[in-house]
Parts: structure tokens; C-alpha cells; sequence
């Protein structure tokens, strides 16, 4: 499969920069680190209620968005900046909390259903498509399911963020590759691949 990323945008909360470090804000946060590894800055966007940034991975510029919503509602900066910036849907890469797998664990994915998960489902309605591109980093669930909001409201524990930065450096090579060579199966073998290993 040929894989053209051309925006990776980082869901979370990000009113008021409230509920960072949070679970719900790791594809925000992810995104600010991958910032910091290419050395650029987020610019606040109104036109787009948004933060803004750019990499250049060889010769390709890929966008960064952070949308300055909160999470359920965040499909419609992504709409609006992608009809500016001319690019399908199908060319983005959506970066979220996922539920259903344990801390240390990212998995690529393209297309399907939201899973339940409130910011993929108001992307979904905004676009009215559902094949575009994710990078779902696991976060584990409450044993009370109940609990599940303040839950992922809530900050990691010292042992799930080591193992979330750790599966982290490995999805941003894994990033790499899917960027370089457009491969969207060989960046998943990569990446799947070292799942686990900070368990080992």
C-alpha cells in the first residue's frame, strides 16, 4: 500500500492547556515531542482554532496540527485546516489514546470504525469517511469500567509513561519509514515488531 502522509494531527484537550500529561492528551503530547526531536515550534492558528508546525522528513514537508479544542469536538479544525491546505483525507494521520491495548503497545491503523473513541467519531461525521490513517498509542483500561472518564482524564503512572516514551521512539522511526518509502506495510512490521520489548 503507497502511503502519502502529508498533516499528522495529535488529538486531546486542549483548552487551556488544562489536561496535559493526561491520557486522553497523549496524541497531543505525542505530537509536541516530535516537534522537539525536529527542533520547531507550534504557532497558535485562529483561522484554523489551532497550533500549527512543520517537518521536513528528507524532501517531504509534512504539517503538524494540534486543534485547541477539547476532544469530542475536534473534527471540525481538522476539517477546515485540510480543505485549506488541499489535502485528502486519506493523507492524514490521526495520533490518539487507544483503550484497548496496554501502555507500551502502538499499532498503526487505516480505516474502521472509532471504537467507541469520541474524537475519531466526530473526525468520522466531520469527513463522512472513515478511511484515513491512525496511530493508536495504548493507554490500558480502569478496572472499574465505569470510571473510564476520570480515567482517562487522569496522568499515567511513572511505570506507563516509561513504557509509553519508550514504545514512543519506536513509533517515530517507525514514522520515518512510512514517510521515506510511503510503505505503509513495512513502517507497520517495523513498528509491531517492537511492540513488547520494554517488557522484556
Amino acid at each position: 500500500m503507497n502511503t502519502y502522509i502529508k498533516m499528522i494531527v495529535g488529538l486531546g484537550n486542549n483548552i487551556d492547556n488544562k489536561f496535559i500529561g493526561t491520557r486522553h492528551n497523549i496524541g497531543s503530547d505525542y505530537l509536541i515531542k516530535l516537534s522537539k526531536k525536529f527542533n520547531v515550534r507550534f504557532k497558535k492558528i485562529k483561522k484554523f482554532d489551532g497550533y500549527v508546525s512543520k517537518i521536513y522528513i528528507l524532501k517531504y514537508k509534512i504539517i503538524l496540527f494540534v486543534p485547541n479544542s477539547f476532544i469530542n469536538i475536534s473534527g471540525q479544525p481538522i476539517f477546515i485546516i485540510a480543505n485549506f491546505y488541499k489535502i485528502h483525507f486519506k493523507n492524514i494521520l490521526i495520533i490518539h489514546d487507544e483503550l484497548d491495548f496496554p501502555p507500551g503497545i502502538i499499532k498503526f491503523k487505516y480505516g474502521g470504525s472509532s471504537g467507541g473513541h469520541n474524537g475519531l467519531n466526530n473526525i468520522i461525521e466531520n469527513f463522512n469517511s472513515n478511511f484515513f490513517y491512525r496511530l493508536r498509542i495504548g493507554i490500558g483500561r480502569p478496572h472499574n469500567k465505569l470510571k473510564i472518564n476520570d480515567f482517562v482524564l487522569s496522568n499515567p503512572t511513572k511505570i506507563e509513561k516509561k513504557k509509553i516514551n519508550f514504545a514512543i521512539k519506536n513509533s517515530i522511526n517507525a514514522l520515518k519509514i512510512l514517510i521515506n518509502t510511503k510503505n505503509y506495510n513495512k513502517a507497520i512490521n517495523y513498528l509491531h515488531s517492537k511492540n513488547n520489548r520494554f517488557n522484556k
